[in-house]
Protein backbone atom coordinates (compact mmCIF):
# COMPACT_ATOMS: atom_id res chain seq x y z
CA UNK A 1 0.00 0.00 0.00
CA UNK A 2 2.74 2.65 -1.16
CA UNK A 3 1.91 6.61 -0.54
CA UNK A 4 1.54 8.07 -4.32
CA UNK A 5 3.29 11.49 -4.69
CA UNK A 6 2.18 12.33 -8.32
CA UNK A 7 5.30 14.64 -9.60
CA UNK A 8 4.11 18.05 -10.07
CA UNK A 9 6.89 18.60 -13.00
CA UNK A 10 4.73 16.31 -15.37
CA UNK A 11 2.00 18.07 -15.14
CA UNK A 12 1.33 21.41 -13.36
CA UNK A 13 -2.25 22.66 -14.61
CA UNK A 14 -4.01 23.74 -10.51
CA UNK A 15 -7.29 21.62 -11.37
CA UNK A 16 -5.92 18.14 -12.34
CA UNK A 17 -3.62 18.63 -8.97
CA UNK A 18 -6.86 19.93 -7.14
CA UNK A 19 -8.38 16.29 -8.32
CA UNK A 20 -5.67 14.72 -7.50
CA UNK A 21 -5.23 16.28 -3.66
CA UNK A 22 -9.06 15.18 -3.58
CA UNK A 23 -8.64 11.56 -4.32
CA UNK A 24 -5.54 11.43 -1.79
CA UNK A 25 -2.88 11.77 -3.56
CA UNK A 26 0.62 13.36 -2.39
CA UNK A 27 2.95 15.15 -4.66
CA UNK A 28 6.70 15.42 -5.48
CA UNK A 29 7.77 18.74 -5.58
CA UNK A 30 11.18 20.64 -6.98
CA UNK A 31 10.79 24.16 -6.42
CA UNK A 32 8.95 26.89 -4.14
CA UNK A 33 6.61 27.62 -6.90
CA UNK A 34 5.29 23.60 -6.86
CA UNK A 35 5.14 23.79 -3.20
CA UNK A 36 2.92 26.61 -3.51
CA UNK A 37 0.76 24.87 -5.93
CA UNK A 38 0.32 22.03 -3.97
CA UNK A 39 -0.46 23.97 -1.02
CA UNK A 40 -3.12 25.96 -3.13
CA UNK A 41 -5.11 22.53 -4.07
CA UNK A 42 -5.37 21.68 0.15
CA UNK A 43 -2.76 18.61 -0.38
CA UNK A 44 -1.49 16.85 3.03
CA UNK A 45 1.62 18.62 3.41
CA UNK A 46 2.65 15.34 5.30
CA UNK A 47 2.42 13.85 1.74
CA UNK A 48 4.79 15.88 0.06
CA UNK A 49 8.25 15.02 -0.86
CA UNK A 50 10.45 17.75 -1.81
CA UNK A 51 13.54 16.82 -4.34
CA UNK A 52 16.22 18.71 -6.37
CA UNK A 53 19.90 19.00 -6.39
CA UNK A 54 19.37 22.80 -5.90
CA UNK A 55 17.10 24.06 -3.37
CA UNK A 56 17.66 27.65 -2.13
CA UNK A 57 17.53 28.92 1.30
CA UNK A 58 13.65 30.45 0.20
CA UNK A 59 12.54 27.70 -1.39
CA UNK A 60 13.54 25.33 1.81
CA UNK A 61 12.22 27.88 4.63
CA UNK A 62 8.61 27.65 2.61
CA UNK A 63 8.95 24.11 2.84
CA UNK A 64 9.81 24.17 6.49
CA UNK A 65 7.07 27.05 6.85
CA UNK A 66 4.46 24.59 4.98
CA UNK A 67 5.40 21.49 7.71
CA UNK A 68 5.96 19.21 4.33
CA UNK A 69 6.50 15.69 5.27
CA UNK A 70 9.91 14.53 3.58
CA UNK A 71 13.37 16.66 2.10
CA UNK A 72 14.76 14.53 -0.40
CA UNK A 73 18.70 15.52 0.28
CA UNK A 74 21.38 14.95 -2.13
CA UNK A 75 25.15 15.93 -0.80
CA UNK A 76 26.29 16.94 2.83
CA UNK A 77 26.61 20.46 2.10
CA UNK A 78 22.35 20.65 1.72
CA UNK A 79 22.17 18.12 4.71
CA UNK A 80 24.26 20.90 6.42
CA UNK A 81 22.52 23.65 5.36
CA UNK A 82 18.83 22.24 5.94
CA UNK A 83 20.16 21.74 9.51
CA UNK A 84 21.13 25.18 9.71
CA UNK A 85 17.63 26.47 8.24
CA UNK A 86 15.84 24.04 10.31
CA UNK A 87 17.35 25.26 13.53
CA UNK A 88 16.67 28.81 12.78
CA UNK A 89 13.15 27.78 12.69
CA UNK A 90 13.08 25.69 15.58
CA UNK A 91 11.56 23.24 13.66
CA UNK A 92 12.16 19.04 13.21
CA UNK A 93 12.26 18.07 9.98
CA UNK A 94 12.35 14.85 7.75
CA UNK A 95 14.85 13.86 5.25
CA UNK A 96 15.74 10.92 2.94
CA UNK A 97 19.40 10.54 1.54
CA UNK A 98 18.86 10.31 -2.52
CA UNK A 99 21.37 7.33 -3.14
CA UNK A 100 22.75 6.48 -6.57
CA UNK A 101 23.19 2.94 -7.27
CA UNK A 102 25.16 3.47 -10.12
CA UNK A 103 22.01 1.36 -12.20
CA UNK A 104 21.62 2.26 -15.98
CA UNK A 105 18.10 2.57 -16.94
CA UNK A 106 18.50 2.06 -20.41
CA UNK A 107 16.86 5.50 -21.30
CA UNK A 108 18.00 8.63 -22.91
CA UNK A 109 21.33 9.90 -21.30
CA UNK A 110 19.65 13.30 -20.89
CA UNK A 111 17.33 11.55 -18.67
CA UNK A 112 19.12 9.12 -16.89
CA UNK A 113 19.64 10.03 -13.17
CA UNK A 114 21.23 6.97 -11.77
CA UNK A 115 24.60 6.46 -13.35
CA UNK A 116 27.43 7.35 -10.77
CA UNK A 117 28.54 10.37 -13.23
CA UNK A 118 25.53 11.94 -12.64
CA UNK A 119 25.12 14.86 -10.29
CA UNK A 120 22.71 13.23 -8.65
CA UNK A 121 22.19 11.83 -5.11
CA UNK A 122 25.13 10.47 -3.12
CA UNK A 123 27.30 7.58 -4.10
CA UNK A 124 25.74 4.37 -2.33
CA UNK A 125 29.03 3.11 -1.46
CA UNK A 126 29.22 6.50 0.26
CA UNK A 127 25.77 6.17 2.38
CA UNK A 128 26.58 4.28 5.33
CA UNK A 129 29.07 7.21 6.29
CA UNK A 130 26.51 9.51 5.51
CA UNK A 131 24.11 8.15 7.87
CA UNK A 132 27.20 7.56 10.46
CA UNK A 133 28.06 11.18 10.22
CA UNK A 134 24.37 12.73 10.38
CA UNK A 135 22.00 10.10 11.35
CA UNK A 136 22.06 11.80 14.74
CA UNK A 137 21.20 15.39 13.80
CA UNK A 138 19.37 17.43 15.92
CA UNK A 139 17.36 19.36 13.64
CA UNK A 140 16.98 16.46 10.73
CA UNK A 141 15.65 13.61 11.34
CA UNK A 142 17.23 10.98 8.93
CA UNK A 143 15.41 8.23 8.35
CA UNK A 144 14.30 7.16 5.04
CA UNK A 145 16.39 6.23 1.54
CA UNK A 146 15.05 8.07 -1.77
CA UNK A 147 15.97 6.67 -5.57
CA UNK A 148 14.96 8.16 -8.49
CA UNK A 149 17.06 6.43 -11.62
CA UNK A 150 15.78 8.17 -14.51
CA UNK A 151 12.76 8.73 -16.74
CA UNK A 152 11.08 7.03 -19.33
CA UNK A 153 11.92 3.58 -18.20
CA UNK A 154 10.29 1.06 -20.26
CA UNK A 155 11.59 -1.85 -17.75
CA UNK A 156 11.27 -3.15 -14.61
CA UNK A 157 14.86 -4.45 -14.22
CA UNK A 158 16.70 -1.42 -13.62
CA UNK A 159 14.16 -0.77 -10.93
CA UNK A 160 15.13 -4.77 -9.38
CA UNK A 161 18.82 -3.93 -9.53
CA UNK A 162 18.65 -0.44 -8.11
CA UNK A 163 16.06 -1.63 -4.97
CA UNK A 164 18.09 -5.02 -4.29
CA UNK A 165 21.39 -2.72 -3.93
CA UNK A 166 19.08 -0.16 -1.73
CA UNK A 167 18.02 -3.18 0.48
CA UNK A 168 21.64 -4.31 0.55
CA UNK A 169 22.43 -1.27 2.15
CA UNK A 170 19.38 -1.17 4.18
CA UNK A 171 20.57 -4.51 5.95
CA UNK A 172 23.73 -2.88 6.08
CA UNK A 173 22.87 0.19 8.17
CA UNK A 174 20.48 -2.03 10.42
CA UNK A 175 23.25 -4.12 11.46
CA UNK A 176 25.44 -1.20 12.41
CA UNK A 177 21.95 -0.03 14.51
CA UNK A 178 20.43 2.71 12.24
CA UNK A 179 16.75 1.87 11.40
CA UNK A 180 15.47 2.96 7.35
CA UNK A 181 11.59 3.57 8.09
CA UNK A 182 11.32 4.40 4.88
CA UNK A 183 11.84 3.98 1.09
CA UNK A 184 11.00 5.89 -1.98
CA UNK A 185 11.94 4.10 -5.26
CA UNK A 186 10.77 7.65 -7.23
CA UNK A 187 9.52 7.27 -10.84
CA UNK A 188 10.49 7.57 -13.88
CA UNK A 189 7.75 5.09 -15.17
CA UNK A 190 7.01 5.23 -18.84
CA UNK A 191 4.08 6.90 -20.53
CA UNK A 192 2.64 4.52 -23.42
CA UNK A 193 3.84 6.95 -26.33
CA UNK A 194 3.45 3.95 -29.01
CA UNK A 195 1.07 1.57 -27.98
CA UNK A 196 1.97 -1.09 -26.22
CA UNK A 197 5.64 -0.64 -26.02
CA UNK A 198 5.07 0.52 -22.31
CA UNK A 199 4.46 -1.80 -19.33
CA UNK A 200 1.74 -1.39 -17.40
CA UNK A 201 1.18 -0.43 -14.06
CA UNK A 202 0.48 -4.06 -13.18
CA UNK A 203 3.75 -5.06 -15.08
CA UNK A 204 5.85 -3.22 -13.43
CA UNK A 205 4.01 -4.23 -10.23
CA UNK A 206 4.58 -8.27 -10.56
CA UNK A 207 8.08 -7.75 -10.58
CA UNK A 208 8.87 -4.79 -8.09
CA UNK A 209 6.39 -5.64 -5.57
CA UNK A 210 7.56 -9.06 -4.36
CA UNK A 211 11.15 -7.13 -3.29
CA UNK A 212 9.50 -5.03 -1.17
CA UNK A 213 7.16 -7.15 0.57
CA UNK A 214 8.63 -8.15 4.12
CA UNK A 215 10.87 -5.30 3.82
CA UNK A 216 9.46 -3.37 6.91
CA UNK A 217 10.04 -0.07 5.02
CA UNK A 218 6.93 2.38 3.84
CA UNK A 219 6.89 2.89 0.36
CA UNK A 220 6.69 5.93 -1.35
CA UNK A 221 6.63 6.34 -5.46
CA UNK A 222 6.67 9.26 -7.58
CA UNK A 223 5.10 9.10 -10.65
CA UNK A 224 4.23 11.63 -13.22
CA UNK A 225 4.78 11.19 -16.78
CA UNK A 226 3.09 7.47 -16.59
CA UNK A 227 -0.09 9.15 -15.55
CA UNK A 228 -0.19 12.69 -16.89
CA UNK A 229 1.64 11.60 -20.87
CA UNK A 230 -1.60 10.16 -22.42
CA UNK A 231 -3.72 12.75 -20.58
CA UNK A 232 -3.63 14.75 -23.93
CA UNK A 233 -2.52 15.07 -27.24
CA UNK A 234 -0.39 17.88 -29.60
CA UNK A 235 -2.42 18.69 -32.79
CA UNK A 236 0.18 20.51 -35.38
CA UNK A 237 -0.26 21.11 -39.18
CA UNK A 238 2.46 21.40 -41.58
CA UNK A 239 2.67 24.89 -42.93
CA UNK A 240 6.23 24.33 -45.60
CA UNK A 241 8.72 22.08 -46.49
CA UNK A 242 11.51 24.09 -46.52
CA UNK A 243 14.78 22.71 -48.31
CA UNK A 244 18.05 22.84 -46.65
CA UNK A 245 21.91 22.77 -47.01
CA UNK A 246 22.04 19.36 -46.27
CA UNK A 247 18.68 18.02 -45.71
CA UNK A 248 14.95 19.11 -45.74
CA UNK A 249 12.48 20.21 -43.03
CA UNK A 250 8.89 20.07 -42.74
CA UNK A 251 8.19 23.58 -40.92
CA UNK A 252 5.11 22.96 -38.14
CA UNK A 253 2.91 25.03 -35.96
CA UNK A 254 3.95 24.13 -32.83
CA UNK A 255 6.88 25.21 -30.66
CA UNK A 256 9.81 24.58 -29.66
CA UNK A 257 7.96 23.98 -25.70
CA UNK A 258 6.03 21.45 -27.49
CA UNK A 259 8.15 19.81 -30.09
CA UNK A 260 11.94 19.33 -29.53
CA UNK A 261 14.13 19.62 -32.92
Amino acid sequence: NPTICFSIKSLSNINILRRLAEAGSGFDVVSGGEIARAMAVGADPRKIVYAGVGKTDREINEAIAAGIGVFNVESEAEFENLSRLAAAASRQIRAALRVNPDVDPKTHRYTTTGKKETKFGVDIERAERFFAAYGRDANVHLDAIHLHIGSLIYSAEPYIDAINKTLDLIARLKAAGVEVRMLDIGGGFAADYEVGKSPTAADYADQIVPLLVGAGVEVVLEPGRSIAGNAGVLVTQVQYVKEGGERNFVIVDAAMTDLLR
